[in-house]
């Protein structure tokens, strides 16, 4: 059986890897036994990165609660440990919490800064405030516009008669399953669905697909907590489309990709089935 030390050295090289199964795998297997600050910081990395949320900012309060008396406390790692807070907070649904927090920390150099007035304007647009979120965009922009782009816009209307232009494309028979579904264009995920999810959901998810797959209604799915049929919608987000997007035109192929998909998982398809139908 390997020790602690081998572990978070296979953690590291699967982090570098992006190896999410084995990342969990590892998470698993340090649970109880890493207790080093730095090899928390570690875990707490890995749990981010595979979409544990929830879990990261549990041992992140659970080593601030410790303070100087964790072991291995090494106060050069504090600065890191804030701003892996500041992305569980965010990604769980705090955006206040995470803004707060990142105000208090102090860029190092311009493109530090830069990444930091974009993510202020994260911060604000999921506060509700795509005003001042615009301002820091563009501020992020002033000072990299290498690193931090421009921002591409599609109208409501315009993401609207996409929407409709890709549903007429679709096959025949696809186009017969998706009539009785909804595809609603909103902003951004509702925080409090991102809050319900433990972080499952993430601030910055591009579409969304809700309910029963054609393949589960034909069996009869049934929300085993209302004890009725699930209903199957899908949501399609505008501002975080805009926000990954390199250009007009890319954003307009990622709104067509993101739809196309969240219809494969109504439809209950692999990325095979995806690709035969025509679906990407």
């Amino acid at each position: 059986m390997k020790d602690t030390d081998s572990l978070l050295e296979e953690l590291k090289q699967a982090l570098e890897d992006f190896d999410t199964d084995l990342c969990m795998k590892l998470i698993r297997q340090l649970s109880n036994s890493v207790t080093d600050m730095d090899g928390l910081i570690l875990v707490i990395t890995a749990c981010l990165e595979v979409g544990q949320p929830q879990e990261a900012l549990q041992r992140i309060t659970d080593l601030e609660e410790l303070g100087t008396s964790a072991p291995g406390f090494d106060e050069s790692l504090l600065p890191v440990l804030k701003h892996r807070k500041v992305e569980a907070l965010y990604l769980t649904g705090n955006p206040q919490g995470a803004l707060s927090l990142t105000l208090s920390l102090n860029p190092e150099d311009p493109l530090e800064e830069s990444d930091r007035e974009f993510f202020i304007g994260l911060c604000h647009d999921h506060m509700g405030d795509p005003e001042s979120a615009d301002e820091h965009f563009e501020k992020a922009t002033e000072i990299d516009p290498k690193g931090n782009p421009p921002i591409p816009h599609i109208s409501s209307d315009e993401a609207h008669k996409l929407i409709a232009t890709v549903l007429g494309e679709l096959p025949e028979r696809v186009r017969e399953e998706m009539e009785e579904v909804p595809i609603i264009l909103e902003d951004l995920p509702d925080l409090s669905m991102i809050q319900e999810s433990a972080g499952q959901i993430s601030p910055d998810t591009l579409g969304l697909y809700s309910g029963s797959t054609v393949a589960n209604d034909s069996q009869g799915s049934f929300s085993p907590q209302e004890g009725m049929p699930t209903a199957a919608v899908i949501r399609i987000y505008r501002r975080n489309l805009e926000r990954m997007s390199r250009n007009e035109n890319d954003l307009v192929e990622q709104v067509k990709i993101t739809l196309l998909h969240e219809i494969g998982h109504h439809l209950g398809l692999d990325e095979d089935d995806v690709d035969r139908l025509g679906l990407a």
